[in-house]
């Protein structure tokens, strides 16, 4: 009997000393690492009491959090991996698995954690969301659209996905789709200025203008003076005849957000309040803005090309047309040599050479400046 007592005794002084030699951190110490938002501090706190040996989840769980919470993403990676091989579907876990390697910028691996957790709670309108900005990322906009349509209709009333989802339904032309996923949203919220935009948008698209009209001046109203908001609301009220209004409206861009639409609506609106010159003042400048000012080069691109294909008199015309929208000296300069090389028209080839000189060319030039002055001296003999 002896025995078996002097046993269990020496068994309870074994745990007892253990339970006193298990490393355990202090809560309030830690509460106030929380508090105070330095999570590198509390990590490297646990980390020094409990080291990488730990095995228990809620410590391993605590790691994971602070190396998360401090930017330490590679480490709170390994401890959340760690926790799923003890529970494979725990959904939190998994959730800070695709946030971080969403974060790395990892987005197939996000989805995969992501994908695991809609396995097992098929109405987590916050998981939808992340996949369909993932499956964006990576390019896969069926799926993308798709899981924001879940997101929708598990919460058609959050405005960011009612938006987002509407913005998609107006790109594809399907109007009805759009104003029906906006409503209820709208509904919950009127004063959401996004949705509000997104309302007139699909207003626009409709041919409503009246109701694109208050829609727009509530948004500038509330301080959207966006080249968006002043273009739908500036061709609204041409389309309605109000034609000073439509001016007052595209008078509100500056010069630099002026657009080749606004021009062309302004031109118009005077246009209908007889006013002829500035109505061609206007559309002169809509034409202006709707050619790239670099549309000369492209045609000496093209021009040079035909030259090197033995095709003179395409590259002739094409280096004519390069001139009608400017005046470059390096196409002045490729027109002389052109005259004078290949066409041997003495009279085109000085004109153009004199051209050249004529149009400043930049200091870089001095060798081709030289060699035109040396052609028209010998052409002209």
């Amino acid at each position: 009997m002896k025995p078996i007592l002097t046993f269990i005794t020496t068994m309870c002084l074994c745990a007892a000393v253990y339970a006193q030699n298990t490393p355990k951190h202090d809560a309030t110490a830690l509460l106030e690492y929380y508090q105070n938002q330095r999570y590198a501090d509390a990590f490297t706190y646990l980390h020094g009491i409990y080291g990488d040996s730990v095995a228990d989840v809620k410590i391993l769980s605590a790691l994971a959090y602070t190396s998360q919470m401090s930017g330490q993403l590679p480490q709170a990676e390994k401890y959340y991996l760690r926790i799923l091989q003890t529970d494979s579907l725990n959904i939190p876990v998994l959730f800070n698995l695709g946030n971080i390697n969403n974060r790395r910028g990892n987005n197939a691996k996000a989805i995969i954690y992501y994908l695991k957790i809609i396995k097992k709670d098929s109405t987590n309108f916050n998981v939808y969301r992340q996949l369909s900005t993932l499956a964006k990322n990576v390019g896969d906009m069926g799926s993308s659209i798709y899981y924001m349509q879940q997101a929708n209709n598990i919460n058609p009333l959050d405005g960011d996905v009612a938006f987002d989802l509407s913005t998609f339904y107006l790109a594809i032309k399907q109007l009805d789709q759009a104003e029906k996923v906006l409503s209820p949203a709208l509904a919950a919220d009127s004063t959401n200025l996004t949705l509000i935009l997104g309302k007139a948008k699909t207003t626009y698209q409709q041919g409503k203008t009246a109701e694109t009209i208050a829609l727009c001046n509530k948004l500038i109203q509330e301080g959207d003076q966006s080249g968006a908001v002043i273009s739908m609301l500036g061709t609204s009220y041409y389309l309605e005849k109000k034609y000073q209004l439509c001016i007052d409206t595209y008078n509100k861009l500056t010069d630099d957000t002026q657009t080749e639409a606004s021009l062309y609506y302004t031109g118009m609106a005077y246009k209908g309040l007889k006013d002829q010159r500035k109505a061609i003042k206007y559309l002169e400048d809509a034409i202006e803005k709707a050619i790239s000012p670099t549309v000369d080069t492209y045609y000496g691109e093209i021009a040079e090309s035909y030259d090197r294909l033995n095709k003179t008199m395409l590259s002739l015309a094409a280096y004519q047309k390069a001139l009608e929208y400017n005046e470059r000296p390096v196409t002045l300069y490729a027109l002389a040599i052109l005259y004078d090389d290949k066409l041997k028209n003495k009279k085109q080839a000085i004109r153009y050479y004199k051209k050249y000189l004529a149009s400043k060319p930049p200091k870089n030039h001095q060798q081709y400046m030289a060699y035109s002055s040396s052609r028209i001296e010998a052409l002209s003999r």
